[in-house]
């Protein structure tokens, strides 16, 4: 049997003036507090191995952060025996949530700069999350459940219908009414019994973005999936007259997936369910929450789960990546390459805009200019070698977007510093941020994004739980369990269980920056 424990603690982090992860807005800064955020952990034992899976209600978790986090671990409770590879940390995804915990620059820009308060704070109340839930442990049962939404239920739209459908499996291709189709509206949960039957916990994966409150908002929250975790909770605390079951709503394959679906003409975005977005993001949180409740009630008509535990973790340099023709249509010799960000990811969203369109379209033609230039030098036989490679791997891999920031080299386009951008701080916020957190950070080291990467397996009986450090989308996510399924099979795996988003992610604060020839 099994032994399981699970907890949560506070980790709102309220002080005015610190800006919110997730929409790279640098006004979006704190102004007080709606709802707090928790960072909830549960943790496995079984035949002397265990895995500890966190989730935080935050943008994303860091490198920086999980590193302190697992340090704080072994140096003050060894006895824990956790490390690196057996805890999975994982983000839910609030963009309303406090930012500057990274040790790399890029994701640092709309703070401005790292906050080590923030970094301390966040680590500390993990930490506590951790140590909470292995005190609780006692014998479990496990069993998975799965369910799925129905059409008419709003609970998730694909944002970016026009790629979804350009994708070489989508067959069928989707009008715009249908954009609730191109999504995973299937949800799976995890539930933890002990040997009465009391719920310790679940945790169940369904990918939608927790963006139910726009960059207009400023006031901390957990957003839908947060709004979800809490009724979930206040259920169980009225069945059962205490507060001790954990419920976890993470994130799965959501990249391209919004809970938004109503355009605002006032605001020129898109919005949910109502005007107010707090109320938005409780219907798509009590949308979230009914469903789990639905599986979990179900649930004691399943064969409890039986099997070992592992875990493995291996870095990945995602710079530097040959691809296998398998996942590239046939063509060969495509690989990644350097990180480089291109003006659309600054101009943000459908649901959260970012840079002014004026200016975005004055950049494009200065940068047009550029590239030109850089093209010509490839005939120049003073160019070195070297230069000229890094030139030729840089449009061929990173075309067609117009490269704003190489963040692999630390560098704006031309630019040898983000002081001598040609467009006044007082005229676009985002560049104003930019030349401030340059300023305040001239000691930051290289690159401006970190390339090498976690990926992480847990397995736990015949599922296996994935770690993956990006915002995937919907067909990739596909593509992925398939491949996972297939490699795994000979290890008894019948389900990749879910894709969670662990670590610092590359998606949102570097959408589409390793790319590919393709």
């Amino acid at each position: 049997m099994y032994k399981v424990g699970a907890a949560k603690t506070d980790i709102t982090y309220f002080r005015k003036g610190i800006v919110m992860l997730g929409y790279g807005k640098p006004a979006h800064k704190i102004k007080g507090v709606e709802t707090q955020i928790y960072s909830r952990a549960v943790i496995i034992e079984n035949q002397g191995k265990k895995i500890c899976f966190v989730n935080v209600e935050l943008g994303f978790c860091t490198i920086y952060l999980k590193h302190g986090v697992i340090q704080k671990l072994q140096s003050e409770f060894p006895q824990l025996g956790l490390n690196d590879s057996n805890v999975m940390i994982t983000a839910q995804h609030t963009h309303s949530a406090p930012g500057g915990f990274g040790q790399h620059f890029f994701y640092n820009i709309p703070a401005p700069g790292f906050k080590k308060g923030v970094w301390e704070h966040l680590r500390n109340g993990i930490v506590q999350s951790i140590v909470l839930a292995h005190v609780k442990m006692k014998p479990a049962h496990i069993k998975i459940g799965f369910g799925e939404f129905n059409e008419n239920e709003e609970v998730a739209f694909n944002r970016s219908l026009e790629a979804y459908n350009a994708n070489p499996e989508i067959k069928h291709k989707l009008k715009k009414e249908e954009w609730h189709l191109a999504c995973d509206r299937d949800m799976k949960l995890l539930q933890f019994e002990d040997e009465q039957g009391k719920i310790i916990a679940n945790i169940n994966w369904f990918g939608t973005h927790c963006t139910s409150l726009s960059n207009d908002k400023y006031k901390i929250c957990s957003d839908n999936k947060g709004y979800a975790a809490t009724f979930f909770e206040q259920y169980y605390k009225e069945l059962n007259q205490d507060e001790s079951t954990i419920c976890i709503f993470a994130q799965d394959a959501c990249g391209d997936v919004s809970p938004n679906f109503i355009y605002d003409v006032r605001k020129l975005w898109t919005r949910g369910k109502f005007k107010n977005d707090y109320e938005s993001a409780k219907y798509t949180g009590d949308l979230q929450y009914a469903k789990a409740k639905s599986i979990a009630t179900e649930l004691n008509k399943n064969k409890n789960l039986e099997g070992r535990i592992e875990s493995i973790q291996t870095y990945v340099e995602f710079t530097d990546i040959i691809c296998d023709p398998e996942f590239t249509n046939g063509e060969k010799d495509c690989r990644t390459s350097p990180g480089s960000v291109g003006i659309s990811f600054l101009e943000g969203t459908v649901e959260g805009p970012g840079m002014l369109k004026p200016v975005g379209t004055f950049l494009k033609k200065a940068l047009a200019v550029h590239k030109k230039k850089e093209l010509k030098s490839l005939k120049d036989e003073n160019t070195k070698q070297e230069i000229k490679d890094y030139i030729e791997l840089k449009y061929k891999t990173q075309s067609p977007k117009d490269i704003i920031i190489e963040t692999s080299k630390g560098q704006f386009a031309w630019l040898d510093s983000g002081g001598d951008i040609p467009i006044p701080g007082a005229i676009e916020k985002i560049i104003a941020n930019i030349k401030i957190a340059e300023r305040a950070n001239k000691a930051e080291t290289k690159p401006w994004i970190i390339s090498r990467l976690p990926l992480q397996i847990f397995v736990l009986g015949n599922i296996a739980i994935i770690g993956i450090p990006l915002e995937i989308t919907t067909v990739a996510g596909r593509r992925l369990r398939k491949t996972l399924k297939e490699g795994l099979a000979t290890y008894g795996i019948n389900h990749t269980f879910a894709l969670c988003q662990c670590l610092c992610r590359i998606c949102h604060y570097a959408r589409g920056i390793y790319a590919t020839t393709l």
